[in-house]
């Protein structure tokens, strides 16, 4: 069987990719990984994916000479380096080494492509929101009467934070407010998630805040694309807290501005926000102390009229019932005396007759009262027992009792029968049932 070498091959292959391929191509493709070394090459993987799979993947390279001014090129457009992540055009050219293998040589790029690509990017995060009906979700929710208790998400680090925190602690009027720093990271890969995991607490918390405020120092466009996330944009809109954002850009909003509750360009455009909600509610209790103190003086002199009125009416009323009881009293007071002359004059002619018939009558009375004792004292006498015994009837005991009709008495019992002048013991013999 004829054969050849790995060198021939590669040899071949080399030869071919020569002869059919263009000098160079410009090729979209997003950076996976990019190193650059001691001497200034940049070594780069170039990947394409289509939601989490990879579909393609190749080695780049670019020499010190020509990395150094397309990287201060790219820089000056888009605010950044370039770095993983991003995706960028760039023409090509194809290489292929006997030992290395497939690579390509990056020549030249397109910054504007990676500013056009973020835009395209960010145009379809609104459509998905918009779509899913929750764009204007979290601006549904009521700010919050007093806005004094805050959850901070912002890195500590961050100039904007500072002079958040100045603007607030300094304030002139005195305002006190209660911060809760969620410390985070606000750009690079990791921001996302940092960001949204300080949405969660948060809204864990919702409790013990007010509302939330989303705050950083600005920075460069591609700084900013972390707030393009459509992840972190549906995070802020199911907030249950409203979400104030001042990321610091003066570019057009970010969709993390769209979804906020209110968005502000600055920190210190979020301080002075927070402290003119306080002084909003400060003179709303002054204008509703003022309305209360006008409405107690305006009801106290209602009801000071109204007391005078009713101390005139009870005066009038007053003296109109003190006569009207005197002249009560004085018919009462005649009726009074007339019914106790009356009543003597009664009382004396009973007792005149009384006299009268005492003074006529006292022996016929004594009489009288003599012959009801007589009366009294006969019947006495008849009913004393010795009398009666002497009439010819006795009284019989048991055991020293009077024997009566439910008295138990049996054969053989001794009895004493009491007469006028003896006292006879006999023995029963015998009892007849009458």
């Amino acid at each position: 069987m004829q054969h050849i070498t790995l060198h021939q091959l590669n040899t071949i292959i080399q030869k071919t990719l020569d002869q059919h391929l263009e000098r160079n191509y410009w090729v979209v493709a997003e950076i996976g990984e990019i190193r650059v070394n001691q001497k200034g090459h940049c070594y780069l993987e170039l990947v394409e994916k289509e939601g989490q799979k990879l579909l393609a993947k190749i080695r780049a390279n670019i020499w010190a000479y020509d990395y150094y001014n397309l990287n201060n090129l790219f820089r000056s457009v888009t605010g950044q380096p370039l770095k993983g992540g991003m995706k960028i055009l760039s023409r090509v050219v194809i290489q292929f080494h006997e030992v290395y293998g497939m690579s390509l040589h990056i020549k030249d790029l397109d910054p504007n492509f990676t500013l056009g690509e973020r835009a395209r990017h960010r145009q379809l995060v609104i459509e998905r929101l918009t779509k899913e009906e929750v764009l204007h979700r979290n601006k549904r929710l009521a700010l919050p009467l007093v806005p004094q208790r805050v959850a901070v998400i912002s890195s500590r680090t961050a100039a904007g934070y500072g002079d958040f925190m100045d603007q607030l602690m300094d304030n002139p009027l005195g305002y006190a407010f209660d911060l809760t720093l969620f410390e985070t990271m606000m750009q690079g890969e990791e921001a996302v998630r940092s960001i949204v995991d300080a949405l969660k607490k948060a809204g864990d918390a919702k409790e013990q805040f007010d509302l939330v405020v989303m705050i950083r120092g600005g920075g460069s466009q591609i700084d900013l694309d972390c707030f393009d996330d459509y992840t972190l944009a549906l995070e802020i809109t199911g907030s249950p807290l409203p979400v104030v954002t001042g990321i610091g850009h003066q570019r057009d909003d970010t969709v993390a501005d769209m979804v906020a509750h209110t968005k502000l360009k600055t920190p210190t455009a979020v301080a002075e926000f927070l402290l003119s909600g306080m002084e909003a509610f400060d003179q709303q209790l002054s204008y509703q102390a003022d309305r209360i103190k006008d409405l107690a003086l305006q009801l106290l002199s209602d009801q000071q009229t109204k007391l005078f009125g009713l101390m005139k009416n009870l005066d009038h009323s007053a003296k109109l019932a003190i006569t009207h009881r005197n002249h009560q009293l004085q018919l009462l007071n005649q009726r009074l005396r007339a019914g106790a002359l009356t009543m003597l004059n009664r009382e004396e002619q009973k007792l005149s007759r009384f006299l009268q018939v005492f003074k006529q009558s006292p022996n016929q009375i004594l009489s009288r009262r003599f012959q009801e004792l007589e009366l009294m004292h006969t019947k006495i006498s008849l009913a004393d027992p010795v009398n009666i015994l002497k009439r010819g009837y006795s009284v019989t005991y048991l055991k020293g009792k009077v024997l009566t009709p439910d008295s138990k008495l049996k054969v053989g019992d001794e009895i004493t029968t009491k007469l006028a002048a003896k006292i006879i013991k006999s023995n029963v013999t015998d009892i007849n049932e009458p």
